[in-house]
């Protein structure tokens, strides 16, 4: 399955602290989508599914997911060890929206995460009277602490914000907020989500909503970056779009296209479906003529 991978896509738990509404861990924040369990892949697994040889092929691993937050994962921090101990030139990343774990781990995460590419995404949305409005359940002071253990160590922090009509007013002052605190990057984006959340979440989008132009221009993000994407159960998916999509309660109907198929028959399905322009509608949402691309507004390095 890694064969001329250079990029691993890694979900390490199902666990998350938010109840995030358009998030699919969950049924518009109400419910735990019942496609899911609640697990995490120990280091154990790592150690015994991916060869050092494997790794030292990768340029890159990355922490992320659809369905949890990679800093919930009870040893995440000794399976990045695990694979810099195995290819010291690796790039690894993590994104998270920071409110949970303590200052001191934080820290050791930080004392890992020291390669010159290495980075630490932090999810803020808005200040300390908006991020909860979203990321909720996450408390703001939590997130400033992390945060700054994190930047304290040297390693690189990004700070990304989910633009809503409640929280764009805030969005320079976070942007200043972020240079003070020493976070490397700034970057806000506006979610195409809306297609899929049509229920009043008590939500409104930033800018009037324009569905994403899909087009058939496809520049498929798995082929481009050589990546896998890896779920918390331990099966690869061709990516994260599409793991999210055969999982999440919320728009099903809009992918009885890719139910049609298991995890591992989708890395076969894919690729024709492109070639004969029959992609899945997943490959037109994600990855068409503007894609996830379009949702970002603002890419700034602070530092």
């Amino acid at each position: 399955m890694l064969d001329n991978v250079k990029e691993i896509h890694i979900e390490p738990t199902s666990l998350c602290n938010a109840e995030c509404p358009m998030c699919a861990r969950n049924v518009y924040g109400k419910m735990l989508n019942p496609y899911i369990k609640l697990k995490s892949l120990p280091l154990s697994w790592f150690q015994e599914n991916i060869s050092p040889a494997q790794i030292k092929n990768l340029d890159k691993i990355f922490f992320c997911g659809n369905v949890g937050d990679p800093a919930t994962a009870p040893e995440l921090v000794e399976i990045a060890d695990f694979f810099k101990t195995h290819n010291e030139k690796i790039t690894v990343g993590l994104n998270t929206n920071g409110g949970m774990k303590t200052k001191e781990w934080w820290t050791r995460l930080g004392n890992v995460l020291q390669g010159h590419l290495d980075y630490c995404v932090f999810s803020i949305d808005g200040l300390e009277d908006t991020n909860h409005l979203y990321r909720r359940n996450v408390r703001w002071i939590k997130v400033m602490e992390n945060a700054e253990a994190f930047i304290n160590t040297g390693a690189s922090a990004h700070w990304d914000m989910l633009v809503f009509e409640h929280n764009k007013h805030q969005v320079e002052e976070a942007k200043e907020l972020a240079k003070q605190m020493g976070f490397t990057w700034f970057r806000s984006k506006e979610t195409d989500r809306w297609d899929t959340y049509t229920k009043n979440l008590g939500l409104l989008p930033a800018n009037e909503y324009q569905p994403p132009s899909y087009g058939r221009n496809i520049v498929c993000e798995k082929d481009r970056d050589k990546s896998v994407y890896l779920d918390y159960t331990g099966k690869y998916w061709p990516c994260c779009h599409m793991a999210e999509a055969y999982l999440n309660k919320v728009g099903i109907e809009l992918h009885s296209d890719i139910r049609e198929y298991d995890n591992e028959e989708l890395f076969k399905e894919y690729k024709p479906r492109l070639t004969l322009d029959t992609p899945f509608y997943i490959c037109r949402r994600a990855c068409g003529t503007q894609g996830k691309r379009s949702q970002w507004k603002t890419e700034e390095q602070l530092k």
